[in-house]
This record gives structure tokens, sequence and C-alpha cells, in this order.
């Protein structure tokens, strides 16, 4: 039985008519950004960018307490990219470099692997950041050195032949994994089902599948946006989990140095109330931080857009990272007990030590006085 022409040209790789290589570069420079400080960056001005979702697909209760404030900066010339920054509350700075794409499957390929291993688009985006914190230096609060995450979205609205979503996950399989693995040579069949274990369709024309570092997005413009607005809201929480893990290893690294578990010197009691200030101000600052981050993004229910949500958290490992630093909490608080509890040894021993002296010297006293 021969095949139609319609069963060979599923096994053709599309065309793509519109599409785009995406890179994300999710920065954490502050504590927390005071957006009502700011009107404009780089003289453009600034506008709130809450989530736009399609109504059909999306929930009430999918939001930003904060909505998050875009600005278009310059375009880049080499490569021929548009660049904006979203700057969020809760001290992230997210730097996009959108490159138009329109050409075969395998020439967006190559393209994607050429950008995803260029490291001029980092440093572009670093340059842009660092114009940006220039202006909105005074809107920050405990800034401190940039830490970053990046993520790369490959995203196509069209193809030169309309394809169905169960088609192109069906008959372009392997070629869909190569392209969100940025691999060349094939791929094995295992491979290529985990690259597409987590993948989304809402309607029979528009198709998403999530990796640790990428995305494939095949959707609508309107619906393209919201998918990234997700992604990028998720790798937020990773740069913002990964800077508290690496506060507290800093603090722990410290702990470990004062060895809270020798014997305390009298003559230390101070050191101990000041490391327990330090621990109880850092307790209290990470909880702080960690529950406005949480809280970011309000997702409540089993929505379209919150299962890709929890999707992308999963590929992310957000929940491992949460577990991780909620670890090392308890230890900084079990060491914090430990300096409140050196803190009061060291008290007793001087008011001991106080109480010694005064009878002493009361002893003295009462010795010159019968001499005399």
């Amino acid at each position: 039985m021969s095949k139609s022409p319609a069963m060979d040209a599923l096994h053709v790789l599309p065309a793509i008519a519109k599409g785009s290589f995406r890179a994300f570069f999710v920065f954490d420079v502050a504590d927390t950004i005071d957006l009502a400080r700011l009107r404009s960056v780089r003289g453009e001005g600034v506008t709130r960018a809450p989530l736009q979702l399609r109504r059909e697909a999306s929930s009430e209760f999918i939001q930003y307490p904060v909505p998050p404030l875009i600005v278009r900066l310059t375009d880049l010339e080499e490569p021929s990219a548009t660049v904006r920054a979203k700057i969020f509350d809760f001290g992230v700075v997210a730097i996009r470099i959108s490159v138009p794409f329109a050409g075969s499957w395998n020439e967006f390929g190559v393209l994607s692997r050429r950008l995803r291993r260029d490291p001029l688009l980092e440093a572009q985006a670093r340059a842009a950041l660092a114009d940006v914190l220039a202006e909105i230096k005074p809107a920050l609060d405990e800034p401190h050195t940039p830490l970053l995450e990046d993520y790369f979205v490959l995203e196509v609205e069209s193809f030169t032949t309309p394809i169905s979503a169960t088609n192109l996950a069906d008959s372009c399989r392997e070629a869909l994994a190569g392209l969100l693995l940025f691999e060349e040579r094939p791929i094995v069949a295992a491979e290529v089902s985990e690259a597409l274990r987590v993948s989304f369709s809402y309607f029979d024309d528009d198709f998403i599948a999530v990796q640790w570092d990428a995305a494939f997005i095949y959707e609508r413009s309107e619906g393209a946006e919201a998918v990234m607005d997700i992604l990028e809201f998720a790798n937020s929480q990773l740069v913002e989990f990964r800077t508290y893990d690496a506060r507290l290893d800093e603090e722990l690294d410290a702990i470990y140095r004062l060895e809270p578990g020798k014997p305390i010197s009298r003559f230390r009691g101070r050191q101990s109330n000041q490391s327990a200030a330090q621990l109880r101000y850092l307790l209290v600052d990470v909880h702080e931080l960690t529950d406005r981050t949480a809280n970011a993004l309000k997702i409540i229910g089993d929505a379209y857009y919150a299962r890709l949500y929890r999707g992308a958290a999963g590929r992310l490992g957000l929940a491992d990272w949460q577990r991780q630093i909620d670890a090392k909490l308890r230890s900084v608080a079990e060491m914090y007990r430990v300096f409140q509890d050196q803190a009061q040894h060291a008290r007793s021993e001087v008011l001991e030590i106080v109480v010694i002296a005064l009878i002493a010297f009361e002893a003295v006293l009462g010795l010159l006085a019968l001499r005399h």
C-alpha cells in the first residue's frame, strides 16, 4: 500500500514562516526594588507588565500581586536583536534578547546552537544590566553582586505549511528533541522521550515542551508571551533560591569556623551575643525573602497555565532548592540556639565572677575594719 502525499508530508520537517530565538538572562541584584520610584529607564518610559493570559486557558488566581515593570532597551546589531528588561520588585532584573528567524527547520537548529553557545550574548546582557542598574540604583534595597540564571526559548509562531500539535509532536518528535537539547547528532529514543516528557497543548495548533534550560513554544504571539512570562518568572525564583542558598552557605561556613561546640571562654560572651544577633537577622531576612518570592505569583487550582508553571518548576528543581534551603535554615536555627546558650552561659560566668569579687571585696573591707 503506497503512502498518501499527506502522510509523506508529515515526515518532512516544516519550514518556519515566523519564529524567534529568545535568550533570557535573569539576574538577582538586590533584596528588593522599589518599583514606585521608577518612571523611566535609559530614556524609555516603563510600563506595568501584568500576566496577559488567554481567557479560555487561564484562572483569575494566576496573577502578580505587584506587576513587574518592562522597559525596551537599545536594539543589538550583531546579532540583529531586540532587547528588553523586566524589573521585579523582589530584586530581580531579567534581560531578554530576541533574534527573529524565518527559514528551514535545520537552519533554525544551526542558529539556536550557535547563539546558545555564544558568550557574546551574555556579555551584551550584562552590559544592558549595568546600564539599567546605574539608573535604578536609588530604588535598590541592599544591592549585591548579580547572580545569573539563563534560559532559552525556541519560539515558532507559524510554519509555512500549517501543522497540528499532534502531528508536530509525533512526526517531528526526534527533530523537536534535538532542537530542544541543542544537539546536531541523532538522539536515542529514551532521551527523546525525556526531552519531551514535560509538554503541553491546549488547542490543536499549539505545543510547548519544557526542559531545564530551554523550551520550545509553537503558539500564537499572545499565547507565547504568556508562556514566556511564566517561564521567566520560574527562572526568577530559581535565581532567588540560588541567592539564598549562597548566602546561607557563607553564614554556615563562618559559623563552622567559630566552632560553636567548643567550651566557651568567659571573655567570649560579647562575640556569642553578636553571632546570635546576626543569625537571628539572617533567619528573619531569608524567611521574609522566600515568602515574598513564593507569593510573587499567585497560582491556585488546576488551570492550564498553573499546570504549565508546575511543570516548569519541576524541570528547574524549585522544590529541591526549597528543601535544601529549609534544611540549611534549620541548621542556622540550631546554631542560633547554640550561640544563645553560649551567650547565656557567658553571662552566668560573668555574674558568678562579679558575685565572688563583691564577696571578696566585702571580706577584705571587713578584715581592714577589724585591724583598725
